[in-house]
């Protein structure tokens, strides 16, 4: 079954939205590889700048610590739909269909729940962070809603994906588009 018949099997609001999920996932993950390509490049010219001229840009730290957040997490949800996420395939293998696919359910039900509480805490924490008109304590004093709410961002959308593959999984549907690779697993 391909993804694009994955979707057209479910009612269509629901297709919709989980194409809209994928489609928001795959945004995360488009913003994860700039932040990645930006943080080589802050660490590059950090490590000429001191070694060379022995002078150290004061926003570098503090800049790569928010772009390694955002690299981690706004890509999980786009990662979760590929299939990328470690987890141990040999028990589900040992397991009939119904029975694996019953213990699928159940770890992105409890993923889901992490996942929700603390998108829900970080929301809150990102309002928070705005209504105090907080900063951070580096020298260049960045409000600190902007990488909160990237990092916020992230974790929502990672558990977007899980409640996407969560209702894949409950239409039968292939949750992983890697479904029957070896990847993403531990034989």
């Amino acid at each position: 079954m391909t993804p694009a018949n994955d979707a057209r099997a479910a009612p269509p609001a629901l297709a919709a939205l989980l194409r809209a999920i994928d489609l928001a996932c795959a945004a995360g993950a488009f913003l994860a590889a700039l932040s990645a390509a930006a943080l080589a490049l802050i660490l590059i010219t950090e490590v000429v700048a001191t070694s060379f001229f022995g002078w150290s840009q004061p926003w570098a730290v503090e800049y790569a610590i928010y772009l390694q957040c955002f690299v981690l997490f706004c890509g999980a949800g786009w990662t979760l739909r590929q299939g990328g996420h470690i987890r141990v395939a040999v028990v589900m293998q040992a397991l009939p269909p119904a029975a694996a696919r019953l213990l699928d359910m159940v770890g992105t039900v409890f993923a889901l729940g992490v996942t929700g509480f603390a998108s829900w805490a970080l929301w809150q924490q990102l309002v928070r962070s705005v209504e105090f008109g907080s900063t951070s304590f580096y020298p260049m004093g960045t409000p600190l809603w902007i990488p909160q709410g990237l990092l916020t961002v992230g974790i929502t959308l990672l558990a977007l994906g899980f409640l996407a593959r969560l209702v894949r999984l409950a239409l039968r549907q292939q949750a992983d588009l890697s479904a029957g690779l070896t990847g993403g697993g531990v034989e």
